[in-house]
């Protein structure tokens, strides 16, 4: 069994680049925070030193080919199914894992993202 993303989780790109989620599905919460739903993760963004985004705990260094810009991961495609549950969905989509991964977009090349912290431990679903 894998625990279930909330509202809080913190997400990583291969980076260094580490920041929470500022939200969830209020329809299920775990101690007051919503969970991930699949889907609700494609455009996360994680920020730069000097573009920084709403729960940023460490910046993305990745930075334009001239360097003149930030360019931090941006998340472009859903996770893999094994970062989904196949058993516990809310309104009908499944709720995220902290198994999930992905690729991220970013450059010279894609990077990868994955989950640090689920933000909670106390429902895991399969």
């Amino acid at each position: 069994m894998s625990f279930v993303l909330t509202e809080g989780a913190v997400l990583q790109c291969s980076h260094g680049g580490r920041t929470s989620l500022t939200t969830g599905n209020p329809t299920v919460t775990v101690k007051g925070h919503g969970v991930v739903t699949a889907g609700t993760e494609v455009g996360f963004r994680f920020g730069a030193a000097d573009l920084p985004v709403p729960g940023m705990i460490a910046p993305c260094p990745v930075r334009t080919p001239d360097g003149s810009s930030p360019l931090p991961c941006t998340i472009a495609a859903p996770t893999t199914p094994a970062g989904m549950s196949k058993k516990l969905m809310v309104g009908g989509q499944p709720v995220l894992l902290d198994t999930a991964s992905g690729v991220t977009v970013s450059s010279p090349s894609p990077g990868t993202w994955s989950v640090a912290d689920p933000g909670q431990t106390i429902l895991e679903a399969t």
